[in-house]
């Protein structure tokens, strides 16, 4: 049974939300649209830790639904998860594929054939899946020599050693590059940002800020080691400005609700936000503030009413959330 945490939802919710806008002006850029330098900026300061929060919540939510131990054993916890990040890595993997291969105009043109290896190659977003899925597998595997601190420190050290050694760790490297902070997340009590004063929390957020613009400027934001520096000051930032947000009734009920919806938001955002932005184009409409409020409310919006529609039709919804929908038919 998962234990609700409202502040680690809101987080989420939070972390959802600039998924989805950080995919949006990307693919602004990528399509050769004219982007102002401010939007510029804003994309390389969103990924330099909006998706290490997801990694970071993913370690904590781990933590406090009880490791692999919730499943009994290490074998029915990894087959859980091979189940519920198996079946839709594959599906939403095929129609991303399948979608690129056949419509002109996006900005990553696929193959057909790419879908035969998305065992060993992942691609567009759902490479974090892939990758989480093995740092599962890692966790629980070594969790009977050592503690997850420990098992962070090595991942760590693997990502920084191995190049000296020839090591590229192939199709598993992003587990080894993620699984750090992945193991930083099942360490949240001791990291209590949201029990700060108010002027530390401000005073975080303004050092994430300026620090951050400084190294992006420098064109040093993806060295070894500043990357990292950067992941954490931006979770630690983005836990105290989420704890400041949750004063506003209103702003809570939109980040639990991007949190209860994540994941069908997650799986197909870019999909509609791809066609959004090909459709706007073709219509003559290019200016970028309103392709970024439109692409966000596609890429919100369309998955949670599909999600709305799937959750009454248990065969189709299996393919977002195959446990609970096996329970479901079950029952039924």
């Amino acid at each position: 049974m998962r234990v609700r945490d409202k502040y680690a939802d809101c987080l989420k919710g939070y972390a959802c939300f600039l998924v989805v806008f950080g995919h949006v002006i990307m693919g602004i850029r990528n399509s050769g649209a004219d982007v102002p330098m401010f939007g510029e900026w804003l994309e390389k300061f969103i990924w330099t830790f909006h998706v290490a929060l997801f990694m970071f919540l993913s370690g904590y939510i781990y933590e406090i639904t009880g490791t692999w131990q919730s499943k009994g054993s290490r074998i029915k916890f990894i087959l859980h998860k091979l189940l519920n990040l198996g079946v839709p890595y594959v599906v939403c993997s095929a129609i991303y594929i399948t979608i690129n291969s056949l419509i002109a105009g996006v900005n990553n043109q696929s193959n057909i054939t790419d879908i035969l290896w998305i065992w060993k190659t992942s691609t567009a977003q759902y490479w974090f899946l892939y990758a989480l899925f093995g740092i599962f597998v890692i966790y629980t595997v070594l969790s009977g020599a050592m503690e997850n601190w420990q098992i962070a420190i090595v991942l760590l050290l693997s990502e920084y050693l191995a190049p000296a050694f020839g090591v590229t760790f192939g199709s598993f490297r992003a587990c080894v590059t993620t699984g750090f902070i992945f193991g930083l997340g099942t360490m949240k009590s001791r990291l209590p940002v949201e029990k700060q004063r108010k002027f530390v929390k401000f005073g975080l957020i303004a050092v994430h800020i300026v620090l951050t613009a400084f190294l992006i400027n420098r064109g040093w934001s993806s060295l070894p080691v500043i990357d990292h520096m950067e992941q954490i000051l931006g979770i630690m930032a983005s836990m105290a400005f989420v704890s400041l947000i949750l004063y506003s009734r209103m702003v809570e009920k939109i980040l639990l609700f991007l949190c209860r919806y994540s994941f069908p938001i997650y799986l197909l955002h870019t999909i509609f936000t791809a066609g959004m932005r090909i459709i706007l184009n073709k219509a003559g409409i290019e200016n970028y503030g309103i392709h970024i409020i439109i692409g966000l409310l596609t890429g919100i919006m369309i998955p949670f009413g599909g999600a709305w529609i799937t959750d009454k039709i248990p065969l189709v919804d299996f393919f977002i959330y195959p446990s609970k929908n096996i329970k479901r038919l079950r029952k039924g």
